[in-house]
């Protein structure tokens, strides 16, 4: 088995869900479809990333050896961007991205 070049970690709990994790998770699969990642990052749905008010959350491992980029208010479009430039492109969406890392239930 090949090591994945990135790892998105998307929330799916209560607060996340009421939100559109749903298909916040449809599209980032479709995007990475699109731009033939589907192979190169593995997508995991969690119960609780933290931070529920400001949800869909995902954090976003890789590439490149980058640490964590937290992304908070996701949407369809937002996904769309987080894969085209952070995951496609090997840097983070600097503008989309969290300034820190939340606290569980912040």
């Amino acid at each position: 088995m090949r090591p994945y070049d990135a790892h998105v970690l998307l929330c799916r709990g209560g607060d996340c869900r009421k939100r559109g994790s749903k298909e916040v998770r449809k599209a980032l699969k479709a995007e990475l479809r699109a731009a033939g990642l589907n192979r190169d990052v593995r997508v995991d749905s969690v119960d609780c990333l933290g931070f529920c008010k400001h949800g869909p959350n995902a954090v976003v491992y890789g590439p490149n050896g980058h640490g964590g980029t937290w992304y908070l208010n996701l949407d369809e479009d937002k996904i769309a961007e987080v894969v085209n430039t952070h995951l496609k492109g090997g840097r983070p969406a600097e503008h989309l991205a969290a300034d820190y890392r939340p606290r569980k239930g912040a």
